[in-house]
């Protein structure tokens, strides 16, 4: 049975195909006139005739009779009409009776596309500057087909032009300068430090400029900078451990990360940063972020814009800048110390000679290392509208450990 139905189908093919050809010839020797269509584009021009289609090229014995496409244009204009008054649109209704213009004029809709070029950021050496958005174009479909629906309905073909339309881009230049506008700016000095410290200092600020946080999003310092080795570029230097300061490497990364999180607490961004165990003499009480592999700083963009996090350095000077849509409020950290514990002087007698050479004068004195206070403060940040202040917060609390004062004396 299957063979059978197999065999009629093709049979009943053939013969639409004979009689299609048939039909075409017949036309041909009785001189008939096929509607023709021309679609002017640019400095193009497509021509279209309306001869009979053929099934086994575009579609089914039932949809060439049930679509008009081989019927005279009066009994095509007048389906299109029912397609029309059924709510497709023109395109959909052209297509119907005229499937081989409508691939046609697809494939050149295709070659006049142009994608629009949204507006985007770039960054060097410290300055996002705005690349322009570029329009796109696309040939105005809806008005050349409702062209083409009219020139056949009211003159039996002729001539149309397609019309194109520009496609603006999602993202302009005015969108992206208002997100570029300063929120804060803060310098950290670190003048004083080794050529291995500055170094580390100046490598993880050169991880984090240029980044863009969008709106809602959390950037971790930790994730951002790397691992602290010497394989991503870091040199031994001093670090803080449990209160005391011991060679390590990544050393200075600790005022980098200070750096950030004050920018960003200046610009109005949430953040997440530690203390270290002693006070840092590069930036007020409660104000630093201890980085390590267990204490990250965190800061989330509360905004509806993205901010961009820029960095200049100056020598042994360095400025992060943080932009971001404008806000109607100033913020200043502020840090608040409750107390002071006194360093205390502790005495060591050098008997192995690490700082004396052996026959110095006995009880001689050397200083080995600076005493540091202990410190406990509060961190508040202060919100102000039009010079007046119209919020306090509290954010952090922070207890500095008191480091000795060592005094090496000779045996």
């Amino acid at each position: 049975m299957k063979k059978l139905g197999r065999s009629i189908y093709i049979m009943a093919l053939l013969a639409c195909m004979l009689l299609t050809m048939g039909a075409a010839k017949a036309a041909d020797e009785q001189n008939v006139t096929y509607p023709t269509l021309t679609v002017a584009y640019g400095t193009d021009k497509y021509v279209y005739t309306d001869m009979p289609v053929a099934p086994s090229d575009f579609t089914v014995i039932e949809q060439i009779a049930a679509r008009r496409i081989n019927a005279p244009l009066p009994q095509k204009i007048d389906y299109m009409d029912e397609c029309v008054a059924r709510g497709a649109d023109y395109k959909t209704a052209v297509k119907q009776c005229f499937p081989v213009l409508v691939r046609e004029l697809d494939k050149i809709a295709d070659s006049v596309f142009v994608p629009p070029t949204d507006a985007k950021t770039e960054y060097e050496r410290g300055t996002f500057t705005v690349v322009p958005e570029k329009a796109g174009r696309r040939i105005n479909e809806e008005k050349l087909y409702a062209s083409i629906y009219c020139a056949f309905k009211f003159s039996g073909g002729g001539e149309v032009k397609a019309d194109t339309s520009e496609i603006p881009p999602i993202i302009t230049s005015e969108m992206l300068r208002a997100e570029l506008q300063l929120r804060s700016s803060y310098t950290t000095d670190f003048s004083s430090s080794s050529e291995e410290r500055a170094h580390n200092v100046k490598l993880a600020l050169s991880k984090i400029e240029g980044i863009i946080i969008p709106a809602g999003e959390t950037l971790s310092f930790n994730m951002a900078v790397g691992e602290r080795t010497t394989a991503n570029g870091f040199k031994q230097a001093k670090i803080i451990v449990d209160g005391k300061y011991i060679d390590g490497t990544g050393g200075g990364v600790c005022q980098a990360s200070t750096a950030v999180y004050n920018a960003a607490l200046i610009a109005g961004l949430s953040c997440s940063a530690n203390a270290h165990s002693i006070c840092p003499s590069y930036c007020p009480a409660g104000l630093d972020a201890m980085i390590s592999s267990v204490s990250d700083l965190l800061v989330t963009n509360t905004t509806t814009h993205s901010v961009y996090i820029a960095v200049k350095v100056y020598g042994r000077t360095a400025t992060v800048k943080i932009y971001g849509e404008q806000s109607e409020y100033k913020i200043k950290p502020e840090s608040v110390v409750l107390g002071v514990e006194k360093f205390a002087e502790q005495e060591v007698v050098d008997s192995d000679y690490k700082y004396f050479e052996q026959g110095v004068e006995s009880g001689k004195r050397m200083l080995v290392s600076l005493g540091k206070d202990g410190i406990t403060s509060e961190t508040y940040i202060n919100v102000y509208k039009d010079g007046q202040i119209v919020k306090r917060v509290k954010v952090r609390e922070n207890v500095y450990r008191a480091v000795p004062q060592v005094i090496a004396v000779a045996p």
